[in-house]
């Protein structure tokens, strides 16, 4: 089993880059990794709502939303960060362009939609890369989704949880499934984490 801190991630993903692949590749490994499993355990075809931040948390939830999209999925994205999106993440956002069944909406539109209802909530909004308190933006997009129905997942680490301490905001999403990517991070092994990640599953993504 590899356990990862967040800087060992980052040298691990370099490590890979220098061997030949490329932060694209990565990325789109990862998310067809976890829309993969999540096809799996989820054969029929339903909607989905992919909250995304703007860095690459937020691009492998884009990647899922296209391979989803191809299955016959119904994808609502938010951006609950903001419009302005890491360069990956803004590569896989105009690679939605055109595509049937995927829908933006916007944070003041967050609480209605859920109302509606949907088959999984997919949450990528800070990743590895959290610490300290969640900004207000984030909390109020995290207590709504806490509040909906819908299997609820995690990418890498739920927002909240603090990915090498295992601290976790008050307002921390509740994930039913947690997808690691590459290595579990030692967030996923405390107590606290376990509550936040629920079932945790590494996906391989092409880093050692």
């Amino acid at each position: 089993m590899k356990i990862y801190t967040a800087a060992e991630m980052r040298e691990h993903e370099q490590m890979a880059v220098d061997k030949g692949t490329t932060f694209e590749q990565l990325m789109e490994n990862a998310g067809r990794a976890a829309a993969a499993d999540l096809l799996r355990r989820r054969p029929q075809a339903g909607r989905v709502l992919i909250v995304c931040g703007k860095s690459n948390n937020g691009g492998d939830g884009l990647v899922m939303a296209r391979i989803l999209q191809a299955h016959g999925w119904r994808a609502d994205i938010l951006f609950a960060a903001g419009e302005k999106l890491s360069e990956l993440a803004e590569l896989n956002r105009g690679r939605l362009q055109g595509l049937d069944g995927i829908g933006l909406i916007a944070a003041e539109d967050l609480a209605g939609r859920l109302k509606t209802g949907y088959d999984v909530i997919i949450e990528g909004i800070f990743g590895t890369g959290f610490s300290g308190a969640l900004p207000e933006t984030a909390t109020a997009v995290c207590r709504l989704l806490n509040q909906a129905d819908g299997f609820k997942i995690a990418l890498d680490v739920p927002t909240g949880l603090n990915c090498d301490t295992g601290e976790a905001d008050k307002d921390t999403f509740r994930a039913d499934l947690t997808y690691a990517f590459a290595a579990y991070k030692p967030a996923h092994m405390t107590d606290a984490g376990k509550a936040y990640c629920g079932e945790t599953v590494c996906l391989d993504i092409g880093i050692e």
